[in-house]
């Protein structure tokens, strides 16, 4: 679990661990009630799911936007939702420096001061589920799909023995058994929750197709009902971090693993930072499953330079950059994302030395050539280069690395578990370090009131420059299917035709 300090600037203690309900056939009676709540209740619902297949690459990537929408609306018809993870973050507690904390308990008042320091710590608390699905209906299945996910870890015998069954498309009245899949997907609609992903809308489509009906002809047609489905607005923290964070890559893992570092630098240097508080489920230890997500120690390090072109032989420059690589397990490179983060890290921190040194060098320059006109040569006074100091690097310190991270072969370090509840928390722990940065609080708990707005409803598009927003077009209506059964869903509630 995530260890909480409950002081600003005593002691933290470093995330180390994260804990998710594995949710099936067998259980899901039993863990729906704490899912609903935990959905109810929550500030906003991360979301990711592994799927079967995604279709043509190329398509899917086409120029024209209509035409990556009706290549992804086809292999949403015909693929299917192999796993799906919910993370539900709830807005706890939000504490500034040498202040009381602001409470959200149960039945509490909150304080309503509005005029906190820019330096807050803001408490978030997770419950995470990792649901496995397994469609009724025909799908194909794409073996280059199932390869990375078998290489990750995903077992799938467990999923055709345990998976819980849903079927795609439009409501089915005779389907035997409870949908508790699409029951959950209705669920997410009903609360109005904002929804966060990453890399929204492939997510997006499979969801719509596969618990909700038939997806739209057009994408603006799709995007009218999103407007309508999610209120409250969806965050794609992958266009954050393209767009408006600016990283150098924006992959998943990657992200999470730079935005976990660089909170804890925010928790050392006193600046706003998130803090995760995960339930202990000790009486449910059978259904759970810990995720170790411990930092190791190098993140704090400088790598002397004489080692790095050593360490950069030794990691895959096709993953570093994408975060996949298509020889898979069979690589015979490191994959190793603190490795990569740490190479990066370095270059980043070489190239803001070199700018602080020649802007202070022309600085220098500049005064010298200033003095001479007004003193003597012989008063002059010698200035050294400043040292950089610029963010995170006052924690960081030069060091010789062991021996033994240069020996070959390198130990091959392969990304995270990608089971989709997992991937659903790191998309949801990446949103609350971009809250605490860039958020701001007002006495509210709600996303709507954090200061995010600017980040809502713009989704990343592959290759392109420019977000895909989410808007009703006043050239476009809402689709049928969708408007037949929203109707059912927020009965009294006017929707345009």
């Amino acid at each position: 679990m995530f260890f909480i300090d409950k002081t600003c600037g005593g002691k933290n203690r470093k995330i180390e661990k994260v804990k998710i309900i594995f949710v099936r056939s067998y259980n899901i009676q039993t863990i729906w009630p704490s899912l609903m709540l935990a959905l109810k209740s929550a500030t906003y619902v991360a979301i990711d799911t592994e799927l079967s297949g995604i279709g043509d690459r190329k398509t899917l990537n086409a120029r024209q936007i209509e035409e990556r929408y009706k290549s992804m609306s086809e292999s949403a018809k015909s693929r299917s939702i192999v796993s799906l993870g919910f993370s539900c973050f709830k807005l706890t507690e939000v504490t500034a420096c040498n202040r009381s904390p602001v409470t959200n308990g149960d039945g509490d008042d909150c304080n309503d001061e509005n005029n906190f320091p820019k330096s807050n710590k803001w408490v978030f608390s997770v419950q995470t589920f990792n649901i496995t699905a397994l469609c009724s209906d025909e799908y194909i299945v794409e073996p280059p799909s199932l390869e990375f996910l078998v290489d990750h870890g995903f077992d799938f015998n467990k999923q055709y023995a345990k998976g819980i069954s849903y079927y795609r498309g439009p409501d089915r009245p005779d389907f035997p058994g409870p949908s508790f899949l699409r029951q959950l997907f209705i669920s997410v609609l009903v609360s109005e929750v904002p929804v966060v992903f990453h890399n929204a809308l492939m997510d997006l489509m499979f969801l719509y197709q596969n618990l909700y009906t038939n997806l739209p002809t057009s994408s603006s047609m799709f995007l009218a009902d999103l407007t309508e489905m999610f209120p409250n607005g969806m965050i794609d923290t992958k266009y954050v971090t393209d767009f408006q964070h600016r990283m150098p890559a924006s992959y998943l893992e990657y992200v999470f693993r730079k935005r976990q570092r660089d909170n804890y630098f925010g928790i050392e240097s006193h600046r706003s930072y998130s803090a995760i508080d995960i339930p202990n489920y000790a009486k449910m230890s059978d259904q759970v499953i810990v995720c170790n997500v411990k930092l190791p120690q190098s993140y704090t390090t400088d790598i002397p330079e004489e080692q790095i072109d050593k360490l950069k032989d030794s990691v895959c420059e096709v993953f570093g950059g994408h975060g996949w690589c298509g020889k898979g397990s069979k690589c015979k490179r490191s994959h190793d994302i603190d490795l990569i983060l740490d190479l990066d890290q370095f270059v980043q921190t070489k190239k803001r030395r070199k700018r602080k040194r020649r802007r202070h060098n022309r600085e220098n320059s500049e005064l010298s050539e200033e003095s001479k006109e007004t003193f003597d040569d012989s008063i002059q006074e010698e200035v050294t280069p400043m040292e950089n100091v610029e963010e995170n690097e006052c924690h960081v310190k030069d060091i010789t690395l062991p021996a033994d991270i240069l020996k070959k072969p390198v130990e091959i370090v392969r990304s995270g578990s990608h089971r989709a509840g997992f991937d659903a928390f790191m998309t949801g722990f990446i949103l609350s370090t971009y809250i605490a940065q860039y958020g701001s609080y007002n006495g509210s708990f709600l996303l709507k009131d954090l200061g995010v707005d600017q980040m809502k409803n713009s989704i990343y598009l592959t290759g392109k420059d420019h977000p895909l927003n989410i808007v009703k077009s006043s050239f476009s209506k809402t689709s049928k299917e969708h408007r037949d059964k929203f109707m059912k869903l927020k009965v009294g509630r006017p929707l345009e035709s």
